[in-house]
């Protein structure tokens, strides 16, 4: 009687989860199209870029971008996710629109005297970083930009919560269309070199940020709480030094590739554009899997555990590997063939940009187990330790840039991300175990690490003269990873037989979808 009852646990629970992998799937695949469209702008401007702009200004574009980052961490105090956290907890409608409205106007205020107190010391900042008086505008532009960039943020947050992704789509895809023919338009055709790309982001976001605060504020009202706005600000405040630990995790090496990587500060700026083009290429795993992925399961993840749906946790560690194990894919084929694909793609002066994407790509697979990890934090509401650890895993990076940069270049300033994440992420998982344990399958997602890096070794073995054949045989190679898991037994049972369906099903839609298409014609 017990094994008949245990059978069908099993079985219901199979079923739920059948149910959940392809709802996310489904919703992720949208938001792929819409997110990752929103953040390719800089991708799809690669071959521009290498042409028209200078190694040295690539590299002080990429310092004002990180300067700007961190600025708008601090404009937004972790607004995405106490929204979303505080809008679920709330089960009337009322207080949810309560929640948004005061989300868009009480940060939106907030933020105005932060933002005008960055433009008010840029051109110190710029004299320290850059060393050149003409990259102040520059910085004040993109400070400017910032402020806009929290609105688009805390809108399409919304709209990921309502999982109102038609509209979320079509805004991002706008968004990529005026950003590319605004970036070709400043670049190409003004000469106006990275100042058009500061321009164009201005413009773009201005727009996309307004349309939405407005769109919202019209749907949900104005009404400002600020009881919830002190609640609101507590609950994220803490996440802004796990934010800024997290981002200066990944960008520190390029300020200690600017100090130390040479006494010739062109060579050094040299420097940085050569790592930030591979870091290009690495962010490819967080702009097109994990942020996509997690614009729909971050909030259904918490929904879940919120509601104690059945089986959540077993959800959520089962939704953890099968999105790890896609990261890890990703990841394993960009490596592989990354330094044909610039050979192809960029000019012959930023060759040697390849032997970073490896690791960056490693670190944003990292990146991605922590959004899982941490759910028995946020579940608790304990973000505090979320800060500790940042900070903790933030020393581990800027101990090993100060040690290796000056010695290994490129090599130590992209080592340095996935040292320091290792030890950020094995310290969140211990940490929210003790707070909310969920069943993470720990061994699978170890199988599936040490089988990619035997096959990325292995790729690399085939070289031929031909940059495109050796692109296709490396790749060729390590596209076989799933079958080689296969091999050795990584499936549970009714796993191979799901993915088939899927496949299959998939397959039906494209069709369907192409037929139609050849029917509009």
């Amino acid at each position: 009687m017990k094994d008949n009852e245990s059978d069908s646990i099993h079985i219901g629970f199979q079923s739920n989860l059948r149910k959940e992998v392809i709802s996310v799937g489904r919703h992720s695949l949208i938001y792929v199209v819409g997110q990752a469209l929103s953040r390719a702008v800089g991708f799809f401007m690669i071959p521009v870029y290498t042409r028209f702009i200078a190694p040295t200004n690539y590299g002080a574009m990429e310092l004002i971008e990180i300067m700007t980052a961190a600025a708008a961490i601090i404009i937004s105090l972790g607004v995405a996710e106490s929204m979303s956290r505080f809008y679920y907890a709330e089960k009337d409608q009322i207080k949810r629109n309560q929640v948004v409205s005061t989300v868009i106007i009480g940060f939106g205020i907030i933020g105005l005297p932060i933002v005008l107190l960055f433009i008010s010391i840029s051109g110190l900042v710029s004299s320290i970083v850059l060393e050149e008086g003409q990259y102040r505008y520059y910085l004040q532009i993109a400070m400017t930009a910032s402020w806009f960039g929290m609105l688009c943020e805390v809108g399409y947050s919304y709209l990921r919560m309502l999982y109102k992704a038609k509209i979320f789509v079509t805004l991002t895809t706008i968004q990529l269309v005026i950003a590319l023919s605004l970036n070709i338009y400043f670049v190409v055709f003004m000469k106006l070199n990275i100042l058009g790309i500061f321009y164009s982001t201005l413009i773009t976001e201005g727009g996309i940020g307004v349309f939405l605060s407005i769109m919202i504020l019209r749907r949900v009202g104005f009404s400002v709480s600020i009881s919830t706005l002190r609640h609101l600000i507590s609950f994220g405040l803490p996440l802004v030094p796990t934010r800024i630990g997290m981002m200066l995790g990944f960008v520190s090496n390029r300020f200690f590739l600017r100090w130390l990587a040479s006494p010739d500060p062109a060579f050094a700026l040299a420097q940085v554009g050569l790592f930030s083009l591979g870091h290009k290429f690495g962010v490819i795993i967080n702009r097109f899997v994990t942020v996509p992925f997690n614009s729909f399961w971050g909030p259904r993840r918490l929904e879940l555990i919120l509601e104690e749906l059945k089986d959540s946790k077993e959800t959520v560690a089962r939704v953890c590997t099968y999105a790890t194990l896609l990261t890890v894919y990703l990841a394993l084929l960009l490596s592989s063939g990354i330094e044909s694909l610039i050979e192809i793609m960029a000019d012959p002066s930023y060759r040697g940009a390849h032997q970073v994407v490896p690791f960056v790509a490693l670190a944003y697979v990292a990146l991605g187990l922590e959004t899982h990890f941490i759910t028995g934090i946020l579940y608790k509401k304990k973000t505090i330790w979320s800060t500790y650890i940042s900070l903790l895993s933030l020393g581990v990076i800027l101990a090993w840039n100060y040690l290796f940069v000056p010695r290994y270049g490129l090599l130590g300033a992209a080592t340095s991300n996935l040292a320091g994440f290792a030890v950020r992420g094995t310290l969140i998982y211990v940490v929210s175990q003790r707070l909310y344990p969920i069943p993470f399958e720990l061994g699978r997602m170890a199988m599936m690490f040490i089988t990619a890096i035997i096959l990325y070794f292995i790729s690399q073995t085939f070289s031929f003269s031909s940059s495109y054949l050796t692109f296709i045989a490396r790749t060729g190679l390590v596209a076989l990873f799933p079958f080689v898991l296969l091999l050795f037994g990584f499936y549970h049972e009714g796993e191979v037989e799901f993915a088939g369906q899927v496949l299959k099903n998939g397959r039906k839609t494209a069709e369907t979808f192409f037929l139609q298409l050849r029917r509009a014609k």
